[in-house]
């Protein structure tokens, strides 16, 4: 995972460093290593589902299959929105490999000291650790379908509070890496490179991060999180109410309310940015937890479409055979991507100056 003038290193070998309060903070501006993280690359591609952008509407509450009364799907206005993780793909196999992908990135400061990357390579390496992780634990527990008691703020027995991962002698959690980041990066954008697997939560890409396109990266992940239904919508004109991912990451705005506001104009789009013109207060209460997979956790349930595969009029794959909230949300997806394929053809036509 290491490379260096274009030789790749492979020793992984275990080594004591400092104690987990005391993650590196220094760095090398000069440093001429960067990190391959071919294997990861491979996975987020083969597995993320991109959803595309958010339409900034609440979603209608899912229908019910007439097979059944009970529904499924996510239930939130926020269900139809961020990538999705196909864990259901995942053979035992797939999940052993995710976990050995975890522990050769936790064994990269063995390779090299992470004081010898540069600082952009380093906040690269820490979003891929801790979303390797995550990739690892999520596709373990899977079928599951709430993920906010893995990352419950007041359960110090929370998953992201364990201190469960060897970083090269140092025990170490998810918090730590959270925490470390938000410390030592002066810039909000880094708030929104944490996968944490809720739909509620920033999105995941189907690439990692790399220390050359982290901070584009971020700005990216800030943008679509933003203009998002899950990051924020105005409430009866005054009230900004946003996610309450903000207010886990308030060390990044330390005055609140005006800074998140702030924060949120910098980001927002011209039409979200027109309807904010009232906005007085702001209120941190958006949340979902529900995971971003295809399922929502639930596979092969009653209330399904019937078998095979057909084409609508408009030439949008209908899905058959699938849970009725996946036909959904794939559908969502593809007439949301055809609208937008229709209002990006612009017709140009040659205007004759000369009469």
């Amino acid at each position: 995972m290491l490379k260096k003038l274009g030789v790749v290193c492979l020793c992984l070998a275990l080594a004591p460093i400092a104690s987990a309060a005391e993650l590196p903070t220094e760095f090398d501006p000069n440093s001429k290593y960067r990190l391959d993280y071919s294997d990861l690359n491979m996975v987020l591609k083969g597995s993320v589902l991109d959803m595309g952008p958010s339409t900034h509407k609440r979603a209608k509450r899912p229908r019910r299959g007439t097979a059944s009364r009970v529904s499924f799907a996510n239930p939130l206005p926020s269900r139809l929105e961020g990538n999705r993780v196909m864990f259901d793909r995942f053979e035992p196999d797939q999940v052993n490999f995710l976990a050995d992908m975890r522990d050769d990135l936790l064994a990269i400061p063995a390779q090299i000291p992470i004081e010898k990357l540069r600082r952009n390579e380093q906040l690269a390496y820490w979003y891929n650790l801790h979303n390797a992780i995550v990739l690892a634990k999520v596709a373990e527990e899977y079928p599951i379908t709430r993920l906010g008691p893995f990352f419950d703020e007041e359960d110090e027995n929370a998953f992201y509070r364990q201190k469960l991962f060897d970083l090269n002698g140092t025990i170490i959690s998810l918090e730590d890496i959270q925490d470390h980041v938000a410390e030592n990066w002066n810039d909000p954008r880094v708030i929104y490179g944490f996968y944490m697997g809720a739909v509620g939560t920033p999105n995941v890409r189907n690439t990692a991060y790399t220390g050359r396109s982290v901070m584009e990266q971020l700005n990216d992940n800030a943008v679509d999180f933003v203009n998002s239904v899950r990051g924020t919508q105005v409430w009866k004109k005054k009230e900004l109410r946003i996610s309450s991912y903000y207010k886990r990451m308030a060390a990044q705005f330390p005055d609140f309310e005006r800074d998140v506001m702030d924060h949120v104009r910098k980001y927002a789009k011209p039409a979200f940015l027109r309807k904010m013109e009232q906005v007085d207060r702001v209120s941190a209460e958006i949340e979902d937890w529900n995971i971003a997979d295809l399922y929502n956790g639930h596979m092969g349930q009653a209330g399904t479409t019937g078998p095979g595969n057909t084409r609508d009029a408009l030439g949008l794959d209908v899905i058959t055979a699938l849970p009725n909230h996946v036909v959904e949300l794939l559908r969502y997806r593809d007439e949301k991507n055809a609208k937008q394929k229709r209002k990006g053809v612009v017709e140009v036509e040659e205007v004759d100056t000369s009469r």
